[in-house]
């Protein structure tokens, strides 16, 4: 979970066991009530947090506008507009110039980045690097500058900390990337598209494999939500959208990713990892309400597009109704395959650390050898009803033979194994059909009724 908070190290991901654990090393945050809700719904759940660091940022104002130079000093280095007599110079053409001219100085934009300020007449700039700090003044005399750093991450500080916290050489397990603190927060669109994109790429690297759970934003319509959630693009579907935000037991409006999340992975403790994160089986705990119900017929209209709704049944509860990623390709349409995909994926990742560094023999012996080893991990996931199949040989196929490793290839110290396999869909609609047929016509196969009749005499 990526986040905020008043105290502990900054991106660095941190397991935290419990609410009062997160409390004692994070202390007030933002993201205080997904903490709860995702214990709520998995107690021993492990959840690494990661507090977000806010970059320094300060404002320049443009008093007045007229032609001639305006400068600021930035770490010592000069930045200077010149505003043209004609056309006349206006506050938002000289906040532009000056906002160019910062991103245009190759020293300068090292370390900061200039943005629109609060108004036309304003520039923010902000420290590229949040751990690093700057220099500012205002060297013009129609120009002044102040301190403007907010008090809550700004899209940037969660994007650098998404990109920043985590190294695949530490190996992290394949897992779920959640950010409610920042879809709660960020009112812009934009905004939350960015962080969003930013965890979808983390998520989507191969040396991760995870998938993101990403939230709306608050108080979205079905509309609203329908469109924002189709601005993701996932072709392997990494990345799956929740709509709409949760009530929970103190009346506090919370983004859903964190429940989603803890009923995910207490599912896989304790029926597999091949089942998906939805169902009535695993009603989300710890709620009174979703914020916006809505009824079959509209969420028809969000099921195609991959938007996973909450919703509050009778006789079921509050419960995850939708398991699709924002993938276009079928292959990856349902989260659970995404998931499947992944487990192979570190399994398969971790599992030849001590084949790594032996000699290439011309007898096939070490490939067959890892063949041998990846067919008996798939065998085992098959096994598990992760893997579709009356048996392993539809179900899976390894390759990694001379055919299709080269002496070129070998001679590079190079081996290549492809790994076909075939995920187990999880059942989204129950098609039933009744028909009505006349007095004597059944049983509709007599022929399987004689057969049993006969074992049974």
């Amino acid at each position: 979970m990526i986040g905020s908070g008043a105290t502990g190290n900054f991106n660095n991901p941190t397991q935290v066991t419990s609410l009062a654990d997160f409390t004692n090393v994070f202390g007030s945050s933002p993201s205080t009530d997904e903490v709860k809700l995702f214990f709520r719904n998995n107690r021993r759940g492990i959840l690494y947090f990661v507090r977000t660091q806010i970059a320094q940022r300060n404002e320049i104002t443009i008093a007045t506008a007229a032609a001639g130079a305006y400068t600021v000093t930035i770490n010592g280095t000069a930045v200077t507009y010149t505003a043209p007599a004609s056309p006349t110079p206006t506050l938002q053409n000289v906040a532009d110039g000056v906002l160019a001219a910062i991103n245009a100085n190759s020293t300068v934009s090292a370390a900061v980045v200039a943005t629109p300020g609060s108004a036309t007449s304003r520039v923010f700039v902000r420290s590229r690097v949040p751990s690093v700090t700057f220099t500012l003044t205002a060297t013009t005399a129609n120009l002044t500058q102040a301190a403007a750093t907010p008090t809550t991450p700004i899209a940037a500080d969660y994007v650098y900390a998404i990109e920043n916290s985590f190294d695949a050489a530490d190996e992290w397990p394949q897992g779920f990337l959640i950010c409610p603190d920042a879809f709660m927060l960020l009112t812009a669109q934009s905004d939350r598209l960015a962080v969003g994109n930013a965890m979808h790429a983390l998520a989507s690297d191969e040396l991760f494999d995870w998938v993101a759970l990403v939230d709306s934003g608050p108080g979205l319509t079905p509309a609203q939500a329908k469109t924002e959630g189709e601005l993701y693009v996932s072709p392997q579907g990494h990345l799956a959208f929740y709509w709409p935000y949760l009530t929970d037991l103190e009346n506090a409006t919370v983004a859903p990713s964190a429940a989603v999340a803890a009923i995910a992975t207490l599912r896989y403790k304790e029926q597999g990892f091949q089942e998906p994160p939805a169902g009535a089986q695993y009603p989300i705990q710890g709620v009174l309400d979703v914020v916006t119900r809505i009824n079959t017929q509209v969420q028809d209209t969000l099921n195609p597009s991959g938007i996973n709704v909450i919703r509050n049944l009778r006789n079921k509860g509050v419960v995850i109704w939708g398991m699709r990623t924002r993938a276009s390709d079928d292959l990856y349409k349902q989260v659970s395959q995404r998931v499947i995909m992944n487990t192979i994926n570190g399994t398969l990742r971790r599992g030849f650390d001590n084949f790594l560094f032996t000699a290439i023999d011309g007898y096939g012996i070490l490939l067959n050898a890892m063949s041998q080893t990846a067919s008996a991990a798939l065998e085992s996931i098959w096994r598990g009803k992760a893997l579709f199949g009356a048996t392993p040989v539809e179900a899976f196929e390894v390759k990694c033979d001379f055919e299709n490793n080269t002496p070129a290839l070998l001679s590079q110290g190079n081996v290549i194994m492809e790994v076909y396999v075939v995920t187990s869909p999880a059942l989204e609609k129950l098609l039933i059909n009744t028909i009505k047929v006349s007095i004597g016509t059944l049983p509709l196969n007599q022929e399987q009724i004689d057969v049993t009749t006969l074992e049974q005499a």
